[in-house]
């Protein structure tokens, strides 16, 4: 269990990472929007690339930041009832939730988005706006993001597993219990 858990450390450690990066891309896309904004009122100038950016840039910060999101337990839950559930079973619905839901609904995303990519690229695919960018990159990250959703999907396994069988301690839970 110590050689898995070192595992999932890393996948910790690379979502985490990545998810640190990315969040500057709020402040690019802020600078971005307010760019947008003066040039188009100041100089009654606008730039379709710099539109499709800001749009690009938001998608990349949701899509990147998902696994540390769920790292770091952030992830929306039914907390009427999961709140007053004792701390086993909230790591064996966590555990179970991970199993039968996040890591099929991942696969079939990236494996689904994958194709969605490769259709972009091969054809060049842009934006239909004059000036826009080039979609392809945008549509890689899909998969890419949902590939890392997917092994912090397989860290948060290990971890309740080893919860599970005294490898690991309980997790302390908001809320009680």
């Amino acid at each position: 269990m110590t050689f898995l858990l070192r595992i999932a450390a890393a996948i910790d450690a690379l979502n985490t990472a990545i998810g640190r990066w990315t969040i500057w891309l709020i402040l690019f896309c802020t600078l971005i929007s307010a760019l947008t904004a003066t040039l188009r009122y100041v100089l009654d100038w606008g730039s379709n690339a710099l539109l499709e950016a800001q749009w690009f840039m938001f998608g990349l910060v949701f899509l990147f930041c998902a696994a540390w999101t769920l790292r770091e337990g952030g992830h929306v839950r039914i907390d009427i009832l999961y709140s007053r559930l004792p701390p086993v079973v909230r790591v064996w619905i966590d555990l179970l939730g991970a199993l039968l839901f996040l890591l099929p609904v991942c696969l079939l995303i990236v494996a689904d988005s994958w194709n969605f990519f490769l259709i972009s690229y091969r054809t060049g695919e842009a934006s239909p706006n004059p000036g826009g960018l080039i979609w392809w990159p945008i549509k890689l990250a899909i998969p890419a993001a949902f590939g890392l959703l997917s092994l912090q999907g397989v860290s948060e396994i290990i971890k309740n597993v080893a919860i599970l069988t005294g490898d690991r301690s309980m997790p302390r839970f908001k809320g009680g219990h």
